[in-house]
């Protein structure tokens, strides 16, 4: 009996540990970079630290850093198997905006930075 017992403690401590190891296994390589045409698109691109299913496991979201402005979610494409890539629709971009990312995997965030369109434009 006491094989026996060790036997499944040994096993469910490996199982733990495999748990354990892989539940917080994303992990963003290079944070995002972030640029704008200026007009009604941002697009956000990073690596990430092991091949990711980006649409399936991550959101970026964004809000304008005043109280009355709605959050927006962005669902990331893969660009490679480590990079996602999203492409955010603003309305109304002012040159003194300034939007809140927070980049999520579930319910944990992984990153968190602001970014002002009018400072990063990329031409057409």
């Amino acid at each position: 009996m006491g094989w026996l017992g060790s036997g499944l403690t040994f096993s469910v401590s490996c199982l733990i540990l495999v748990w354990a190891a892989d539940s917080g296994s994303l992990r963003v390589r290079h944070p995002p970079t972030c640029f704008s045409d200026f007009i009604s698109t941002s697009t956000c691109e990073w690596r990430m630290s092991g091949p990711t299913n980006c649409s399936a496991e991550l959101r970026l979201t964004y809000q304008l850093d005043f109280r009355t402005s709605e959050n927006g979610t962005c669902v990331p494409e893969n660009r490679e198997s480590t990079v996602c890539l999203c492409n955010m629709l603003m309305d109304n971009v002012a040159s003194v905006d300034i939007y809140q990312l927070d980049l999520w995997a579930g319910k944990q965030q992984l990153w968190t930075g602001s970014f002002q369109p009018s400072k990063h434009v990329h031409s057409l």
